[in-house]
């Protein structure tokens, strides 16, 4: 048998990394963890894509070590931590920078690891404290401003707080303390206070080899707000990259990952173009969540996915140059309400749509649904792509369909 790859965690997107590597004759090796899991795409990994899957042990490194790997990939956020610690012991030629592995997971430490490699940051404080934070929004000038509230780790924009300037944060900060995140299902001991950037938001899709950094997909992100949650997304968009227009987005985006000591392997980076520029919202060291695989490689021919095959394959990118082939949008379903959902045929029609590309829909008639506040409570995501006008006249067919929805 030809060396494996181990991917950890293959959840979400990751569940595309395995079959990406068989195609080359790389088999994989699954290492699972231990969670509450969450209901979406990839939510259960495929037993037939694996040669073996081994579940997380105390004794992991020196399982893994016999397999002698080609590398060691995380498959979803999650799987992060554990996946680093496995290459820096067992592939070092692989390892990002260890001294810098919490600031790739900790939301308030992005922001640090930036602020010293003298890229420009977000305002942010780390802090369990309410009378620290009260003294810090005064003593950063931001007592006028919007403010986030979230988690130091977390995905899917679970428990992300928008908060109006001179408005109540209090609130917002104290369930992030005491509510467990979906993902983990543990508590957060402490909370990520910052200055709201405004603008527009991009999702920046990288490859990594050598230092050197490999636009893979842009995405444009378009959402909606339920309560004090501007997390909803409405739908999101893989456009081209055009510097004239975007400015110093990729510039910006390499700065990051530079900053964040990341030098091989996929990663996903939320930026804000403010009126100031580019702004980090947030970054994960594993590829775009989701089924983003399937809709990048219609949009540009390729995929994180690949790139990394590419990578650890052959030892670097083949194709260097973004390219962009058409347009595609992911529009996400929402559950209006917390409750029962009775009819969800409601989008049969959604095969008759001259732009459909395809259709994740996670969701079946006598589901319990929460209302739809973030992705995590998304209830399927249909993706359309060719001409951008046609798609967006099926976008609203998509809402009148949703607007149907029953839940008692």
């Amino acid at each position: 048998m030809s060396r494996p790859v181990v991917i950890v965690n293959p959840l979400s997107s990751g569940i595309e990394l395995a079959p990406a590597f068989k195609a080359r004759g790389i088999p994989a090796i699954a290492v699972t963890l231990e969670g509450p899991g969450w209901n979406g795409f990839g939510s259960k990994i495929k037993p037939s894509d694996f040669v073996e899957i081994i579940p997380n042990q105390a004794d992991i490194e020196n399982l893994i070590k016999k397999l002698d790997p080609i590398a060691i990939i995380p498959g979803a956020g999650e799987g992060i931590s554990l996946a680093e610690h496995l290459t820096v012991t067992l592939t070092p030629q692989y390892a990002n920078n260890p001294n810098k592995s919490l600031h790739r997971l900790h939301k308030a430490f992005m922001q640090k690891a930036l602020e010293e490699a003298g890229v420009p940051a977000l305002k942010t404080l780390n802090t369990a404290s309410e009378i620290e934070a009260e003294k810090w929004i005064r003593e950063s000038d931001l007592d006028d401003s919007p403010l986030i509230i979230k988690p130091p780790l977390s995905s899917g924009s679970d428990k992300v707080f928008h908060v109006p300037a001179r408005s109540d944060w209090k609130k917002a900060f104290n369930r992030v303390l005491k509510e467990p995140t979906k993902i983990t299902g543990m508590n957060s001991g402490t909370v990520v206070v910052q200055e709201q950037a405004i603008g527009t938001e991009f999702a920046v899709g990288t490859v990594s080899a050598h230092g050197r950094h490999f636009l893979t997909h842009l995405i444009k992100y378009n959402k909606t707000s339920a309560g004090d949650r501007m997390t909803v997304f409405d739908y999101v968009e893989f456009i081209p990259y055009n510097k004239d227009v975007l400015g110093d987005l990729f510039d910006y985006t390499q700065k990051v990952l530079d900053a964040l000591g990341i030098r091989f392997g996929a990663a996903h980076t939320e930026i804000m173009l403010t009126e100031k520029g580019p702004r980090l919202i947030e970054s994960g060291a594993r590829m775009c969540g989701g089924p983003v695989v399937g809709f990048a490689r219609e949009a540009t021919g390729s995929s994180q996915a690949d790139k990394l095959v590419d990578v650890y394959v052959d030892g670097d990118v083949h194709n260097k140059e973004y390219v962009f082939k058409k347009t595609v949008v992911p529009v996400f379903l929402k559950s209006p309400a917390q409750g029962t959902i009775s009819n969800i045929e409601t989008f049969d029609d959604m095969t008759k749509l001259p732009t459909l590309l395809n259709k994740y829909i996670w969701t079946n008639n006598g589901d319990q649904v929460p209302q739809t506040v973030d992705y995590l409570t998304s209830i399927g995501i249909i993706a359309l792509a060719g001409e951008r006008e046609s798609i967006f006249s099926d976008y609203k067919k998509i809402r009148h369909m949703e607007s149907k929805l029953i839940i008692s």
